[in-house]
């Protein structure tokens, strides 16, 4: 993405008034995706006050947070710049700029900003990192020690991973993680696994093609390169665990409940807030929605011919069977009921079989029907007995070491690819 160019549109401020207040009026461009650089605005905002930019013109100034404005993420913008530059405040959004206008005294204005400057650095600091990041154990162009990429999901971060990459490693595998913003849009972070990919590979020199095992979401960004133009002939095997390759019916949810938490934030943790909602809110989780664009698009290439694809499942749900059946009961009456009740369970809930077949024994594993993780032309498809994060024993559930769920599979899968492993060679 191009350097934001701030663009200051009205050399304000206007002048004292009776009161000693003046008015700051400035515009910051937004981008392709509509949203608002903040250390932008901020940056804009020092200047026309007159007290130096906090973050420096240099090209090489922080970027970000990203900060969306419309939609229900917008709101959450609005609503912490408000309660920061506030009151006094107007927001403008236009096509393709956002004028801001504050109004306060000299002291006022610089502690608003100030405040603001504060929140922002705190967000900065709380950006989590992204790119691949390689363990000790990697070795580019080693035969003897076959890399292992693994692909974290959404709500995640490559920490999940932490009980079996150990696993690996004492397998004589290397192993190199992918970290990226799980949030956001997948029409931005699927490309940008794509384009980091084949940066990395042509930076470190390495030869030899991976494996690549990914968690959930982390299969459709994996799946995004090897069944696309960009591919390079370089992956050895896919292995997917607990893939929503036809989307999760719980997305409708995500973004919702991700809403009401960043409103929560605003209140209590301000840097923390500015941070989430630059992570973005929901995004991804409308690209996880059964038939959404992004999985029509996804599915139009199917599996990439000469790779094989390992895909394992989970059927351990939150909901026993007699439970399903007394929810369906209590939904069929409700959706009888004509008016706003029926309405309102109807377009909450969406296709309740399908979130059942996510949530109930049996069928899902408490984020993916299992149904939902099927993929033509798979080389293998495996159900454990296990929920969604047992799978990998994520320490969101397990902090502690142990039986890795998905490991004498994934090791038996891995020995097929690599000719046994490397303690065969």
């Amino acid at each position: 993405m191009p350097l934001l160019t701030l663009l200051i549109a009205a050399a304000l401020p206007i002048g004292p008034t009776g009161d000693d207040r003046a008015t700051l009026r400035v515009s910051v461009p937004l981008d392709d995706s509509g949203e608002v650089d903040l250390s932008g605005l901020v940056s804009a905002l020092a200047r026309e006050a007159g007290i130096g930019d906090p973050f420096g013109a240099d090209p090489g100034r922080p970027r970000g947070p990203m900060l969306p404005v419309s939609g229900l993420a917008g709101s959450l913008t609005r609503t912490l710049l408000e309660e920061t530059l506030g009151p006094g405040l107007s927001i403008e959004v236009g096509d393709g700029s956002m004028a801001v206008i504050v109004t306060g005294d000299e002291a006022e204005l610089g502690g608003k900003i100030g405040s603001l400057t504060a929140r922002t650095r705190a967000a900065l600091e709380r950006q989590p990192r992204t790119g691949f990041f390689v363990r000790p154990s990697y070795h580019a162009n080693d035969p003897t020690r076959p890399t292992v990429c693994l692909v974290h999901g959404i709500n995640s971060h490559s920490g999940s991973f932490v009980h079996l990459i150990p696993v690996l490693e004492r397998a004589g595998y290397g192993v190199v993680v992918y970290d990226y913003p799980f949030n956001r849009d997948l029409d931005e972070t699927a490309p940008a696994f794509v384009e980091a990919w084949l940066a990395f590979r042509a930076e470190s020199g390495d030869r030899l093609p991976w494996a690549i095992l990914s968690h959930s979401m982390g299969a459709l960004l994996a799946r995004t390169y090897v069944e696309g133009e960009s591919y390079r002939g370089d992956v050895a095997a896919m292995i997917l665990i607990g893939p929503p390759n036809r989307g999760s019916a719980l997305a409708r949810g995500q973004g919702v409940l991700q809403w009401i938490d960043g409103l929560k934030a605003t209140r209590d943790d301000r840097g923390r807030a500015l941070a989430s909602i630059g992570d973005g809110i929901g995004e991804a989780a409308e690209d996880l929605e059964p038939g959404s664009a992004f999985l029509e698009r996804l599915g139009a290439s199917g599996p990439r011919e000469g790779v094989p694809y390992y895909i394992l499942a989970g059927d351990v749900g939150f909901l026993s069977a007699r439970a399903r059946e007394r929810i369906e009961s209590q939904y069929a009456l409700v959706g009888r009921r004509a008016g706003l009740l029926g309405g309102l369970a109807g377009m909450l809930v969406g296709d309740l079989p399908e979130v059942l077949d996510v949530l109930a024994d049996g069928t899902g594993d408490g984020a993916v029907a299992v149904s939902s993780t099927l993929l033509d032309g798979a080389a293998e498809h495996v159900v454990l007995h296990v929920n969604h994060v047992e799978l990998i024993r994520g320490p969101l559930f397990f902090p502690n070491p142990g039986p890795v769920a998905c490991a004498p599979i994934v090791l038996r899968w891995l020995g097929e690819v690599f000719d046994e492993g490397p303690a065969q060679r």
